[in-house]
């Protein structure tokens, strides 16, 4: 994720960094994260973009990253499906906590990452354990602010790390046409298609799986 904040505490996006055509210097590619009438992406050179600045008399940063905060646990608590129920409520819209715990109680081992920024939950991957060689990534979402900066991929590597690192040698998931990126997503990180059931939710679900 590459996400920065002013120092005047406006957000930006990293998009990355270039050269300047005709004198060669290097350059920040940045995108606005907020309504600007001027322009929505801007350009800045790269010294000039992480130097410091004075403000109340003190040396800052001009843009300071902000990092991106993963808590895995697989030992899911009350209060991490509260985080869950808020993530899927920004993210999709709804939230079934009878629906969630009718699968949630038939497993006993799970994975699962929560992300934070600055102390906020924006997005979540849980899965769990089918048996000791596949792992099935059953849900997941980021809420829609906080789309397009890579967290989902970081989320995803994470998760794929911490199977081969469990010694698990395949892992499943499920999603549909609707979720379009999430899809893209799956089949850039390795996944293959290997079929697809009827569902009541919302449509076919496609059936995904990657090998280790």
């Amino acid at each position: 994720m590459k996400l920065f904040k002013h120092y005047k505490n406006k957000e930006y996006k990293y998009i990355g960094e270039a050269k300047h055509s005709e004198t060669l210097e290097d350059v920040v590619i940045y995108e606005t994260r907020y309504e600007n009438e001027s322009a929505k992406l801007w350009v800045r050179p790269k010294n000039m973009f992480f130097d410091l600045v004075e403000k109340n008399g003190n040396q800052v940063s001009r843009f300071k990253e902000i990092q991106l905060e993963l808590r895995e646990t697989s030992i899911i608590s009350e209060s991490d499906i509260q985080h869950i129920g808020q993530i899927m409520v920004k993210a999709f819209g709804q939230w079934d906590p009878k629906w969630f715990y009718s699968t949630f109680s038939n497993h006993s081992k799970f994975y699962l990452l929560l992300a934070f920024i600055e102390n906020t939950p924006v997005a979540f991957k849980l899965g769990y354990d089918l048996n000791k060689n596949e792992f099935y990534s059953w849900l997941g979402g980021v809420i829609p602010e906080y789309r397009g900066l890579g967290i989902a991929a970081d989320l995803m590597k994470k998760q794929h790390e911490w199977c081969q690192m469990n010694g698990y040698s395949k892992v499943q998931t499920k999603t549909q046409n609707r979720f379009r990126e999430m899809l893209l997503l799956n089949i850039r990180f390795g996944f293959d298609i290997i079929g697809y059931h009827m569902s009541n939710e919302g449509g076919p679900k496609i059936i995904l799986e990657k090998y280790f």
